[in-house]
């Protein structure tokens, strides 16, 4: 005997442009938003407060930046810059201010973790929904 065909779900589709869904178009958004924010000043700054000229043997690397969590130092691209209050999530046209104010923080807001810290912390901000749950900007 032939199951009966499972009824698929609606997907939301985004109102100004239908081909997207709503997740699809907002994920487009905070993409764009995320990458604009990667030339904010602040970010650099973070960055340049956290360094120090480099002591090891390899002539080619200048500086190397020091975790705020571990307190190691690392080479640039080992390093991230981390906002220490989640910027949280954007689902909708109600979150775009409060994710922007999060976004932009000022410096006392951001630190430089090592890819490794940062994972551990992302990690832990998901599963107890830190990053969705945080009202205050």
């Amino acid at each position: 005997m032939k199951k009966p065909a499972k009824k698929k779900k609606e997907t939301k589709r985004f109102e100004n442009y239908p081909v997207w869904t709503h997740a699809g178009f907002f994920g487009f958004l905070r993409s764009n938003i995320r990458h604009a924010s990667s030339k904010y000043p602040p970010i650099r700054e973070a960055k340049v407060l956290a360094r120090r000229p480099y002591q090891g043997d390899n002539k080619r690397m200048k500086w190397e930046y020091q975790c705020a969590e571990c307190n190691g130092w690392f080479k640039d691209g080992d390093t991230v810059v981390d906002h220490i209050i989640p910027a949280g999530s954007l689902k909708g046209w109600d979150d775009i201010v409060a994710f922007c104010q999060r976004l932009f923080c000022s410096i006392d807001g951001l630190q430089v973790l090592c890819k490794e810290c940062h994972a551990k912390k992302t990690k832990h901000e998901r599963k107890t929904n830190a990053y969705e749950h945080n009202s205050g900007v």
